[in-house]
């Protein structure tokens, strides 16, 4: 198992407020301490790390957690502390962070800003050419979308990994979605319907990571 960086933030303390009858004696407000949340998160990760085979999804050692940061990828992977109650989600969005990385080292992480065509981002615009959100990034996070898949299904099954997937998706109350949000929410529903359609750009391009396991997609009628 390759060794892990963890980048630690300030310590942080917040207070949430909470009613306090007048009788009790203490405080009952209830005080995050935001280190050990970050610490638990650390903790977390490293179980997951020592539970399920990650090597093939590990393309960045370096990981920081900040509680309440959108996780993101780079310069520095980074989760935040909202699924501590469930490795399964936590895992699932670290597996989607480093696809990331993966995919920048075959596909520019922008539109060139000399407008050339990146081929299989042209292909999956081909595809939908009526995405709701038709930026370069919408795109791009398709690839990242089918990579997050693919790896949670070998890790846990495709009926759980589907599963997970949809949960994300669930978790979009907000209306109207922001242009983000509607990304978001857009790509992972082609992701999870579309599975070959997209599975076989994928596959055009070797950007498959495990090929043989997880999801098995068709080419050229095989």
């Amino acid at each position: 198992m390759r060794k892990f960086i963890f980048a630690t933030i300030a310590v942080l303390v917040s207070l949430q407020s909470a009613t306090v009858q007048a009788q009790s004696s203490g405080t009952e407000t209830e005080i995050i301490f935001v280190k050990e949340k970050e610490e638990e998160a650390r903790q977390q990760l490293r179980r997951i790390l020592s539970s399920y085979d990650l090597d093939p999804w590990i393309f960045t050692q370096e990981v920081k957690i900040e509680v309440g940061a959108q996780p993101y990828s780079h310069p520095i992977l980074t989760l935040n502390t909202d699924f501590l109650d469930s490795d399964e989600q936590q895992m699932s969005i670290f597996v989607h962070e480093q696809a990331h990385w993966f995919v920048s080292e075959s596909v520019p992480y922008r539109a060139p800003e000399n407008g050339e065509e990146v081929e299989i981002i042209k292909e999956l615009q081909q595809l939908y050419p009526n995405a709701p959100v038709s930026d370069y990034s919408t795109f791009l996070h398709l690839i990242v979308g089918w990579i997050e898949l693919d790896a949670m299904v070998e890790l846990v099954g495709e009926e759980k990994a589907r599963e997970l997937l949809k949960k994300k998706i669930q978790r979009l109350t907000d209306e109207p979605l922001s242009q983000v949000d509607q990304r978001y929410k857009w790509y992972n529903m082609r992701v999870l319907e579309d599975t070959q359609e997209i599975g076989m750009i994928l596959a055009k391009h070797d950007l498959i990571i495990t090929p043989d396991r997880g999801l098995i997609v068709e080419t050229n009628g095989e």
